[in-house]
């Protein structure tokens, strides 16, 4: 902890006792303790414990979520491959084998029951950007003129069935056999969630013929 720099011990900390207690109970003199600073450094690098929390969510959802790119593939490829490849790497962030209960997991899991200031933050500069390039890609698959609704739809169900795996699946061993568990493989997840996107874009395809 000594060989990192003020601003990240002081994240690291407020990370633990945000997860805790939250925003409204957390104490900046026991994060500073935590930390081994000077109370004056948080106002001094993040302007106050409002800063700090935004900045303490912010990290945590870098490591929760990962700083999923866009995927890196052949822009000239059909749309349906393109998709997929979108669909495999959320996958492989929400289906990663880290620990369930750390203190960034737990402090996300509060922020997502009680958004604050820093739920805007992360949706502008991080979900907003992801959710604008998978609504382009579905635009792509769906028939001309079709409701710009339709889009966002499509892409909120695929982001819902991806995120299901960030959080559900404690829930889904317990109600699902270990034996047929171990079948539920990225490729395989990846698979299922492209065909029901697709059969659903069919299905719209058919209702404006």
């Amino acid at each position: 902890m000594q060989n990192q720099d003020t601003p990240q011990r002081l994240l690291q900390a407020a990370i633990v006792e945000f997860a805790a207690k939250g925003l409204d109970n957390a104490n900046l003199r026991d994060i500073c303790a935590r930390a081994e600073v000077n109370l004056n450094a948080v106002r001094y690098h993040f302007g106050g414990k409002e800063g700090l929390y935004i900045a303490a969510v912010e990290q945590a959802n870098r490591t929760v979520i990962g700083e999923m790119q866009e995927p890196t593939v052949d822009e000239t490829a059909p749309p349906e491959d393109r998709l997929r490849k979108f669909i495999g790497e959320m996958l492989e962030v929400s289906m990663s084998d880290r620990s369930r209960s750390t203190p960034e997991e737990m402090l996300m899991f509060r922020e997502i029951l009680e958004p604050t200031e820093a739920t805007a933050q992360i949706a502008r500069s991080h979900a907003k950007p992801m959710f604008d390039r998978l609504n382009a890609l579905i635009a792509e698959l769906l028939p001309a003129g079709a409701p710009r609704i339709e889009q966002h739809l499509l892409a909120i169900s695929i982001i819902g069935q991806c995120m299901h795996f960030q959080f559900g699946q404690q829930m889904d061993r317990l109600v699902i056999s270990p034996s047929e568990y171990r079948k539920f493989t990225v490729s395989r997840i990846t698979d299922h969630i492209l065909r029901v996107t697709l059969a659903a874009i069919r299905d719209y395809s058919d209702e404006r013929d």
